[in-house]
């Protein structure tokens, strides 16, 4: 149903070139964005932080996003503002976010259901009880951020934690180029959840969810969604829909990577 952050745009359509500026100054001709460069040591200390500036900004009207402003990034705005035959992010931004008022996401999952059905079905385990969703509940009502680290657990290169102009935290994605279908989605979600997009890298978005799923059942229904927003959850993160409900039961932090 999604084409994945940007529109589908995958790193072997993407040829990288050497940048003049650095990419914190490519960032800035695209974006009149308050931001700061993050310097953290530790999963604890970033959590901290986002949390602190999330709080601040709903005093002072802006909600905070973490960016991982790597190459891949900038060559996706590059292509999306070719694609729209304009230089200016805020013009796709407008426009994406015009087309997604008319959008229904409960006929896209539900249109999304009927075409795949027999892919969600084998991708449920029959034998799963509400027992299995309550083993593991350690950890998550702890903010985790994936997307900012590397491998070896170090800060990556050029994060910068944006102070985007809006209350409306589902429009976070629309100012970076996703769209309508997904900004109806995250807007629903953010309706129901208070699912928040925390943080954004060329392919990866992790939210912070502010009213976690508390029944198994609803879970179960939200797996559904988050696998038509995401394929590559089921193909890379999780083997079964299963796995993804229990991971989603109680869970503040919710992860999704376009592979």
């Amino acid at each position: 149903m999604y084409n994945g952050i940007f529109g589908g745009i995958n790193k072997e359509q993407i040829s990288l070139k050497r940048w003049k500026m650095s990419n914190i100054d490519e960032f800035k001709k695209l974006y009149n964005f308050e931001f700061e460069e993050i310097k953290v040591d530790s999963f604890e200390e970033a959590s901290e932080k986002y949390l602190a500036t999330y709080k601040d900004g709903k005093e002072k009207g802006y909600t905070p996003v973490f960016l991982t402003v790597d190459e891949y990034l900038l060559k996706t705005f590059e292509i999306s503002m070719k694609d729209e035959n304009t230089d200016n992010m805020i013009d796709i931004f407008n426009k994406n976010l015009e087309k997604a008022k008319n959008i229904n996401p409960i006929e896209l999952f539900n249109k999304f259901i009927e075409q795949n059905a027999d892919s969600i079905k084998s991708n449920v385990n029959v034998d799963f009880t509400k027992n299995s969703y309550e083993i593991n509940d350690s950890n998550k009502n702890n903010l985790k951020f994936l997307t900012i680290f590397n491998n070896e657990g170090n800060l990556k290169d050029n994060v910068i934690l944006v102070k985007v102009p809006t209350t409306k935290p589902y429009e976070i994605l629309a100012y970076f180029g996703m769209g309508s279908e997904g900004i109806a989605t995250v807007k629903y979600w953010y309706q129901k959840y208070r699912a928040v997009p925390a943080a954004i890298t060329y392919d990866e978005i992790e939210f912070y969810v502010e009213r976690p799923v508390l029944t198994f059942e609803e879970a179960k229904k939200l797996a559904i969604e988050q696998y038509a927003f995401c394929y590559g959850l089921l193909w890379e993160c999780y083997d079964t829909l299963d796995e993804l409900a229990s991971a989603i039961y109680k869970n503040v932090h919710w992860y999704f990577w376009w592979s």
